[in-house]
């Protein structure tokens, strides 16, 4: 499984996430947000923050990017309510 990987501290509220996204089948992408330790050692694996999946190679790497610089910038809660109501 290839993926992109990205660690993003938000400048708001100073919590750290991981942003993944992995190939889970032929036409299925998921791109995950994990809240972390200081580390950057995701709390759970199990239970992302929220999860976004998407059918073609180029919307997954776009919906990660887009969620890797908003979350960098606006509070995070929003940003997850906003996508748990698409």
């Amino acid at each position: 499984m290839k993926g992109l990987f990205n660690k993003v501290k938000n400048r708001n509220t100073r919590q750290r996430f991981v942003v993944s996204t992995i190939r889970r089948q032929d036409d299925l992408f998921e791109t995950a947000v994990f809240a972390t330790s200081l580390w950057f050692f995701p709390k759970s694996l199990s239970h992302p923050e929220m999860k976004v999946e998407t059918h073609s190679q180029d919307e997954a790497w776009d919906m990660h990017h887009r969620l890797t610089e908003r979350l960098a910038t606006e509070y995070p809660a929003r940003l997850f309510a906003e996508f748990s109501q698409d």
